[in-house]
Order: C-alpha cells, then structure tokens, then sequence
C-alpha cells in the first residue's frame, strides 16, 4: 500500500467496483486479515449501503490490532492511534494506553466495548474479531513460537 493517504484512497477505490443488483436488498458479509486503520472498510461499507445493501456484517481472521508492530517500524512513520484499536481506546479511557491488557482479552467487558465502538465507527451491521486463541491453533504452533505482540504485546523472538 502507498504511504500518502491520497493514493491510499485511490487504490482502494479501484479495488472495490459494486455491482448494484447484485448487492442492493442483500445481507452481505466481508472478511478480511484484518483491520488495520479503517479507512477504506468506512468508505467501502458506505459505498455498500449505498448501493442497497441492508446489512453489512464484518469477520476478521486475527484479532483487534492494538499494538503497533516492532518489525515493521510502525511507530517511526506513523502514530499508535492510526490504529483503528487504540483510537477507540483513546475515546473511551481518555488516553490510548490505558487497560491494554483488558483490551486485548477477548470477551472481556473493555474487549467488547472497544469492538461495539469499531463496529459503530465503520458503520458496520455486526463485527467480529478471530480470537487469539483460536488463531493460534489454528496456525498449529506453540503460542511461544509466535509472535503475537500486535494483538497482546506479547513477542517471542
């Protein structure tokens, strides 16, 4: 993906290209890896319930993103609170380092409020995060022998 938010939007208009009679009076679901900013799921979602859509239910494979990636350098080049995650976090504590712990939990009363505010802030019927859990056993490995801090703040490396 580009860096410059411009092209960011231009690529992902060309991406997605509705077809109107296939989606309008329908119940659509999306899945994806996963929910980094929410930029273009906002936008896409907008232009689905334009087009007629009903409802427009989300699943993603990995959970919320709520640390920035230390591989990556994430947080040389952007902020924490592009994340769609922290940003919510900042809303509802104040400040977008509080509780991470109970973020990060799937199911617990923070994890559930931190996701409901996604959902209302993408404007999505229903969201739903892949458990950790559940990812790691799916990927059949220790959890020891991945590293998982974008979701908990936990490395192994």
């Amino acid at each position: 993906m580009p860096q410059n938010q411009e092209m960011r939007d231009l690529v992902a208009r060309m991406k997605l290209i509705p077809v109107r009679r296939l989606i309008q009076g329908k119940r659509l679901l999306l899945c994806d890896d996963s929910i980094v900013r929410g930029t273009q799921l906002k936008d896409n979602v907008q232009v689905l319930f334009d087009c007629g859509a009903c409802q427009v239910h989300m699943r993603t494979a990995c959970p919320t993103l709520i640390y920035p990636c230390e591989f990556l350098n994430f947080s040389s080049s952007r902020s924490t609170l592009d994340l769609a995650g922290r940003k919510v976090i900042k809303v509802l504590e104040g400040r977008d380092d509080k509780n991470l712990d109970q973020y990060a939990r799937a199911g617990s009363a923070r994890n559930l409020a931190m996701v409901e505010e996604i959902r209302k802030l993408l404007r999505l019927t229903s969201l739903r995060y892949q458990r950790l859990e559940n990812l790691v056993a799916a990927i059949g490995l220790p959890k020891e022998r991945l590293c998982t801090h974008c979701w908990d703040g936990s490395s192994y490396y």
